[in-house]
């Protein structure tokens, strides 16, 4: 009877590990510990949380093929990069994301020049529709052929250039963050 147990204590552990590699967890959360953006391994650097008064409103992951902690780093970067969020709020209605992907632009990329303000416009154009509790936005940078922005499981565009990338990772990394809580979290790492 001991030596059945024990097997299939051993079996359980090697079904379990068959999986993919979970990283961490953050508000309920699951984070991979590695995703991949067009055949480019990306490590997850670090997670957090975006509040708003007292309202969580998605966690999000960093992940990047050469990981820093660094949030200049972080956002100048030519490598490949990649910002996970999921909403845990009820409902963000889709002027409120626009409003807030212009005043994270703003905010960081003020003296942006104009075919940069172009692709930040196309960009914030994207978010129409309400974010839901459960919705997944992925942001994933790779050099040469721009930012793919998926949200949920559709390719809604791809966004040329790596200043376009740094614009956007300094919304969360940049002076001004939208969230100093979650660039804190995030620069903490996994530990």
């Amino acid at each position: 009877m001991k030596k059945g147990r024990i097997f299939l204590f051993f079996v359980l552990l090697i079904a379990l590990g068959a999986g993919p590699a979970v990283a961490g967890e953050i508000a309920g959360v699951v984070m991979e510990d590695t995703i991949t953006a067009q055949g480019h391994v990306l490590s997850l650097v670090g997670m957090g949380v975006r509040n708003k008064v007292v309202v969580k409103v998605y966690a999000a992951g960093l992940y990047m093929a050469e990981p820093s902690l660094d949030p200049e780093e972080i956002a100048a970067s030519d490598q490949p990069k990649a910002l996970r969020m999921r909403f845990l709020y009820k409902k963000v209605e889709g002027d409120k994301l626009r409003e807030a992907w212009e005043e994270g632009f703003e905010k960081n990329t003020p003296d942006a020049p104009p075919d940069l303000k172009e692709r930040m416009e196309r960009f914030v154009g994207l978010f129409s529709a309400d974010a839901l509790k459960g919705d997944e936005y992925l942001f994933s940078y790779v050099p040469g052929t721009g930012t793919t922005v998926r949200i949920g499981d559709r390719e809604a565009a791809i966004i040329e250039g790596n200043d376009f990338a740094s614009a956007l990772m300094r919304i969360w990394f940049g002076d001004i963050p939208a969230d100093k809580g979650l660039k804190k979290s995030v620069l903490e790492g996994l530990n």
